[in-house]
């Protein structure tokens, strides 16, 4: 008995899942299904086309011939699928399941996490969120999509990516040990010189940091103290040090009204204008949340949305503080 009037659009999911992924565990979060979930769609699609489909090895699944030959008219089936899902579904949050892969700088993890979890969580429980610290330039993996949202302090350009601003950039500060000299100081780049700066830097997209580039323009010298991409290194480093280093993010200085050994100063207007200024030579800076074109569900852009609104709101409250 021919049993191919059997497959549905949930079990061409998971086929293509495991063949894109190799394991079942990674094709079972990206789906939002427990692993078992997998193995008896697999067991089913076994049956449906007389064939293993996949052969299990160390490394992974490897797919057969036969999977080769069939994986193409699948994609093009999920495609038909996907569209008659976007235009016509009805979209309800709490009927809602998938994982969706967030990675955001250090600065932004808490404020994504809570707004997941008090915003997008109380109304969809059955989404699935993996948060992790962005560490590298992640342009091909949102074009590709694997990568659902990056939450960054300045815009991307590349083929196949979007990004939208849920706040703006306005107020930099300097944060130093509570008792450094500079704080009771006039903040000019003359005195700024004088102190090492501690890069906060998430990926090596500058060559140098801004305040260094801008002392050296005024033929003063800045030494580098180093880089880190972790923000409880920074504060760490700063509290045993005569180093310095520049914040223009809302939620980094909520963080440090929390540690009594750090302290933090507005920079003048006409430095951090400097400083805006230089920056945009690279990107435009801005808070940004960043996506790309591969996934325009009705749930995905619900979280989207639910991202950019709760994050606006957060970023609002740590600005009043």
């Amino acid at each position: 008995m021919n049993k191919i009037d059997q497959l549905n659009y949930n079990q061409l999911k998971v086929f293509i899942s495991v063949y894109e992924h190799g394991q079942s565990h990674q094709a079972a979060n990206e789906l939002g299904m427990t692993a078992s979930a997998v193995s008896r769609t697999l067991k089913i699609l076994r049956e449906i086309f007389k064939d293993s489909l996949f052969i299990r090895r160390a490394s992974g699944f490897v797919a057969t011939e036969k999977t080769h030959q069939i994986i193409p008219m699948a994609k093009a089936l999920v495609e038909q699928y996907q569209q008659i899902e976007e235009q016509h579904s009805v979209f309800t949050p709490a009927e809602s399941g998938g994982q969706y892969i967030i990675h955001a700088y250090d600065e932004f993890v808490y404020a994504v996490k809570k707004v997941i979890r008090d915003d997008i969580l109380f109304e969809a429980p059955n989404l699935r969120f993996d948060v992790r610290v962005l560490t590298h330039d992640c342009s091909m993996e949102l074009a590709n999509g694997d990568m659902d949202f990056v939450v960054v302090y300045e815009g991307f350009n590349g083929k196949n990516l979007n990004y939208e601003m849920f706040s703006e950039t306005d107020s930099l500060y300097i944060l130093a040990r509570k008792d450094h000299p500079l704080l009771s100081q006039t903040l000019t780049l003359e005195a700024i010189s004088h102190y090492p700066c501690l890069e906060i830097d998430n990926y090596d997209d500058l060559t140098c940091p801004l305040l260094v580039n801008l002392c050296r323009e005024q033929n003063l010298t800045m030494e580098v103290e180093g880089y880190t991409d972790s923000l409880a290194s920074a504060m760490r480093l700063l509290s045993e040090s005569n180093a310095i280093t520049l914040s223009c993010n809302q939620f980094t200085r909520q963080f440090v009204k929390m540690l009594p050994q750090i302290q933090y100063i507005k920079l003048p207007d006409n430095l951090a204008q400097k400083c805006r200024i230089r920056r945009r030579e690279n990107r435009e800076i801005g808070n940004y949340i960043l996506f790309g074109n591969t996934n325009n569900s009705a749930a995905f852009n619900w979280v989207k949305s639910k991202l950019i609104c709760g994050l606006e709101k957060e970023w609002r409250l740590a600005s009043d503080e």
